[in-house]
């Protein structure tokens, strides 16, 4: 992609893998996040990633249900 940065971050753990990365090719900067079990990604801008900020662990327990299509290969 061009705008990205040649820089990526690998983070994983027993249950998950994903690779960040800075992108630049919008109209701002945003967090590519990719899931390196399914490849999907995401692109968070600052507010995105602020209101993480904002959650407790338990409003985002509902995230990690496996029942949720997000552990998927389908979309």
């Amino acid at each position: 992609m061009s705008g990205r940065n040649d820089k990526h971050l690998h983070l994983r753990s027993e249950f998950g893998s994903v690779t960040v990365a800075l992108d630049e090719s919008g109209n701002g900067p945003r967090l590519e996040i990719t899931n390196c079990g399914n490849g999907r990604r995401i692109l968070l801008d600052p507010l995105e990633l602020a209101s993480l900020t904002w959650l407790t662990h338990a409003r985002l327990a509902p995230f990690l249900d496996p029942s949720n299509n997000g552990w998927s290969w389908d979309e």
